[in-house]
């Protein structure tokens, strides 16, 4: 009586839930490793038969209160010349400072370090030219800033450091004490004097002082072009005057980048008649094009779409969908790989939203796959097993995605491969689902 119980209870159960799954509207299975226990033989497997990828340009990305500044340029063959920069405000180290006893100054010298050891995009072995102006426009600390913003500055440089190399390993000697990795540069006496000068007014507040010394902009010069972007910590960069006054021989004073500063990342693409703007140029059309791009800092992003998504089978359950985007790996010596694309979707207004409710980022994953041949190659990877299952249901429609790099505190780039013809280098969807009726 009680196997016949038992068995009655299984019979049940696994009725109400074949009701349950088909009268759900939100997604019936996100089951990515078939841990609900269907038998694999119930499984069916669909690979779409289009993916299509075109390159367009990257609408501007919000670059204000960063912690990680950029700096330096590179000329890539198809991306073309990158140049990265940055803005900051430089505060009191302490309120109501008073220069007493006839001050001098001595020098004045901006500290800023690297993030670590890796902290670079490129080989960064070509030397270049630092350079730092002193910003002439107020820069408002609640205000919003865009990578493509630019402020006003004077037009002689306060400081200047030639034929720079990056150096992310050794410490360096700065106020009696080893320090880590940074750049150095030193600025200019009339500069140094100008802080020395500040009214008492200016010094009661940083509030006060940024709208006596608005800021500074590190840059480089553009007709020395580099090979790689560096990234600094900006929350421990600082600008320390020196001097001495009539009963000491040296002090100091900072003037420190806090997280209370303006900070703004600036980033200028030169890309005419490289590869990058062909595509960008070319627009998006009802074919694919062989080759995508995708570049941080606002440089380029692709936008995906797949007819097939539309005439999936009515009533299933999909246990894993993977979209799975083919990359050049021929330069990644030079560019290396990011790991972490982000896919967003469309709706019918081309507004751009977050993949889906349950996996908000749209993260992908840097991964391998194996050809027709077993032979690896490379590809990102997304999950989006809940988007097309809420697709499927209505939720959403088949508008495309963007797949793009949404940062203005790196570098990053990549080619996103899509040759029909070879296995290796076909953009994929693959879905693995089973009928709920």
């Amino acid at each position: 009586m009680k196997k016949h119980l038992v068995r009655f209870c299984q019979i049940a159960f696994a009725v109400t839930l074949v009701c349950y799954l088909s009268s759900c509207k939100d997604p019936a299975i996100a089951d990515k490793n078939n841990t609900l226990g269907f038998d694999p033989i119930n499984l069916e497997h669909l690979d779409t038969d289009s993916v299509y990828i075109n390159t367009v340009a990257e609408a501007p990305l919000l670059a204000s209160a960063v912690s990680t500044g950029v700096l330096g340029s590179m000329d890539d063959p198809i991306f073309g010349r990158t140049f990265a920069s940055f803005y900051a405000q430089c505060l009191l180290s302490s309120s109501g400072v008073v220069f007493n006893n006839s001050p001098v100054a001595d020098s004045a010298v901006l500290y800023i370090p690297f993030l670590n050891d890796s902290s670079k995009y490129g080989p960064c072995r070509q030397p270049i030219d630092i350079q730092v102006y002193e910003v002439s426009q107020y820069m408002d600390p609640t205000a919003t800033y865009y990578q493509n913003d630019a402020f006003s500055v004077y037009s002689q440089p306060i400081g200047q450091l030639n034929n720079y190399v990056p150096d992310l390993v050794d410490s360096t000697f700065a106020w009696h004490n080893t320090q880590a990795p940074q750049i150095i540069v030193r600025l200019n006496n009339s500069f140094a004097q100008k802080l020395l000068n500040a009214d008492s007014a200016y010094l009661s507040s940083s509030t006060d002082f940024i709208n006596y010394m608005k800021g500074i902009y590190v840059t480089t010069n553009t007709s020395k072009v580099g090979d790689g972007i560096s990234y600094l910590n900006l929350q421990s960069a600082r600008i320390s005057l020196y001097y001495h006054t009539s009963a000491a021989d040296t002090l100091r004073f900072d003037f420190p980048i806090s997280s209370y500063s303006t900070t703004v990342n600036h980033f200028d693409h030169q890309n005419s008649g490289k590869p990058v703007s062909t595509a960008i140029g070319a627009g998006v059309s009802t074919t694919t094009q062989p080759a995508g791009y995708i570049q941080s800092g606002a440089g380029a992003k692709l936008k995906v779409r797949i007819p097939g998504l539309s005439t999936l089978p009515a009533n299933i359950g999909v246990t894993k969908a993977e979209l799975i985007l083919p990359v050049d790996i021929s330069d990644t010596a030079t560019y290396h790989l990011p790991a972490n694309p982000v896919l967003y979707r469309l709706d019918d207004t081309l507004g751009t939203f977050v993949l889906n409710a349950y996996n908000l980022s749209g993260v992908g994953n840097l991964s391998t796959r194996q050809d027709n041949a077993g032979n690896n190659y490379y590809c990102y990877v997304f999950n989006v097993t809940e988007f097309v299952q809420r697709m499927q249901n209505g939720y959403y429609g088949n508008y495309g995605f963007y797949v793009q790099y949404s940062y203005t505190v790196r570098a990053d780039r990549a080619v996103i491969l899509n040759d029909p013809s070879q296995y290796a280098r076909q953009c994929k969807l693959k879905i693995t689902y089973t009928k709920l009726q």
